[in-house]
């Protein structure tokens, strides 16, 4: 059984990362080291007997990655078997050095894991890069994932998707090719040279390291110290400012909408009871309450939203209960916006914006919207500019 003070020992001697956290760091980064490798069966195959210090320096590379989020054990994976150099795939009969499996285990090279720690700055680090793989998938079956990581990926990959296309298109890049393979390949890359080069990486692409450090909470400074915690410093030195004012480029409309077309509907219906049946006729105050209900939620539902050079505004509430939620949140916020028309011939889009609040919670206002077309096109421009993903299908 390790011990706490084994953990440390043998940490302080060998990984470059964890002589450079702060004092009060260490303990919770052994704690966590301590934790993943009670929590993991890890075998050795091909007759390679695992170590105590091999788990250590396995389990190291997993905290390392995930040290500044708060769901950080990567539970879906629980079997990890190492191999002594590469190994054949019994299924696709390919030879491998790392593989994260969606079966739930992962395989290392133990030859080629040394050889990514032993090299610090070639950006390649098989630990690292497998790792990565299982942050990105670790939810996929419904295991629980990192909050912050899950919903804040679409604004790195807004960032980041820039890069992989010049990757893609064989361009010159810091970042090595194979992640042009796909995009789960490339984020992988990325935490390696996050990790292995820093300084290159925040001099190449700013924008980039940035986001690739608020995604993990911890950024490496150029004397290789770590930082955690720096997702609200990151996020509020982000100065985003658009080239104008939109105004109210959208508000949710009643064209097509079912909730006013029955509101409109019952109200008549009921009216017309009345009229017709006399004021203790009871379905005319049914269909007089469906009304009401129906055009409450309409109320409730109804979102303008207006672009100015700072920031974007909501406000909720039509008539009844106009501006009964207001808010004004910067751009840095702002996760995606997406929207998707209900025909052709339809010019009413149901748009989805995604954005965070200062506590770092994540939210979804759909807005069912028409749009001048041309001055959207020029707000998605200046959005894009900025790295924040606007997509209408």
């Amino acid at each position: 059984m390790l011990s706490p003070y084994d953990i440390h020992n043998y940490l302080e001697k060998t990984v470059v990362y964890y002589q450079k956290l702060p004092v009060a760091e260490k303990k919770r980064f052994v704690y966590r080291v301590g934790q993943f490798i009670f929590s993991k069966s890890i075998e050795g195959r091909q007759g390679l007997t695992v170590t105590s210090e091999m788990k250590i320096l396995l389990a190291a590379t997993a905290v390392q990655l995930t040290f500044g989020l708060q769901t950080w054990d990567l539970s879906y994976f629980g079997y990890i078997m190492i191999y002594p150099a590469d190994y054949q795939n019994p299924n696709t009969k390919n030879y491998h050095k790392g593989e994260t499996n969606m079966g739930g285990f992962m395989c290392f090279s133990w030859k080629h894991f040394l050889e990514g720690i032993a090299i610090p700055n070639d950006k390649i680090n098989l630990g690292l890069h497998e790792f990565g793989h299982a942050l990105r998938f670790n939810g996929v079956r419904g295991n629980e994932s990192d909050y912050f990581f899950t919903n804040y990926f679409d604004r790195w990959l807004s960032c980041a998707v820039i890069e992989y296309q010049k990757l893609r298109n064989n361009e010159a890049s810091i970042f090595r090719k194979y992640g042009a393979v796909n995009i789960n390949e490339f984020f992988s890359v990325v935490v390696e040279t996050f990790f292995e080069t820093p300084q290159e990486f925040r001099a190449y692409f700013p924008e980039l390291f940035d986001q690739t450090a608020i995604l993990l909470n911890q950024y490496i400074d150029g004397n290789g110290n770590v930082r955690l915690n720096v997702r609200e410093e990151l996020l509020n030195k982000k100065n985003i400012y658009l080239k104008r004012n939109y105004g109210h480029v959208l508000s949710y409309t009643a064209r097509g909408n079912g909730l006013v077309i029955f509101s409109v509907i019952f109200f008549i219906v009921g009216l017309l009871s009345l009229q017709g049946q006399g004021y203790k006729y009871p379905p005319a105050y049914i269909c007089m309450a469906v009304a009401a209900v129906c055009w409450l939620v309409f109320e409730h539902r109804y979102t303008r939203v207006s672009f100015d050079t700072e920031g974007f505004e909501l406000q909720k509430g039509f008539l009844l209960f106009k501006n009964y939620s207001h808010k004004k949140i910067p751009y840095s916020r702002l996760i995606s916006f997406t929207g998707n028309s209900e025909s052709d011939v339809n010019p009413v889009y149901d748009m989805t914006l995604t954005h965070m609040d200062m506590q770092g919670s994540f939210y979804e206002e759909t807005i069912r919207a028409c749009y001048d077309e041309a001055t959207f096109e020029q707000l998605a421009n200046d959005l894009r500019r900025n790295y924040i993903r606007v997509y209408m299908n």
